[in-house]
């Protein structure tokens, strides 16, 4: 699951939507993100790349550091700081997985 997770580090990197979700989530795949007002859940692939490619452009500035991780043989969940248009922001995220894919992911910031 660590290499997975860093593949999805180096994905977000590559600022490309379309193939951090065709490669890393199941075209059913549903979301829950705790970061404003209000929560916003999605599911299936264009809705994640929506989310996505708006989160990389007007959001996301890269990947400072990860202060805990565990997974098991299904899932993943971290505590990780990245750098926004804000500044750093802490981000709290879990994440099921069905043959190699997300399936469900939930995200949340501090």
């Amino acid at each position: 699951m660590k290499a997975f997770y860093d593949e999805q580090v180096a994905l977000l990197a590559a600022r490309n939507a379309d193939d951090l979700v065709d490669k890393h989530y199941a075209k059913d795949a549903e979301m829950v993100v705790l970061s404003g007002e209000e929560p916003i859940i999605l599911k299936g692939s264009e809705a994640l790349k929506n989310l996505f490619s708006g989160y990389l452009e007007h959001v996301y500035r890269g990947y400072i550091s990860t202060e805990k991780f565990a997974s098991t043989e299904d899932s993943l969940m971290f505590e990780a700081t990245i750098d926004t248009v804000n500044g750093p922001v802490r981000i709290y995220d879990a994440m099921l997985l069905r043959d190699g894919k997300i399936v469900k992911h939930y995200s949340g910031v501090k």
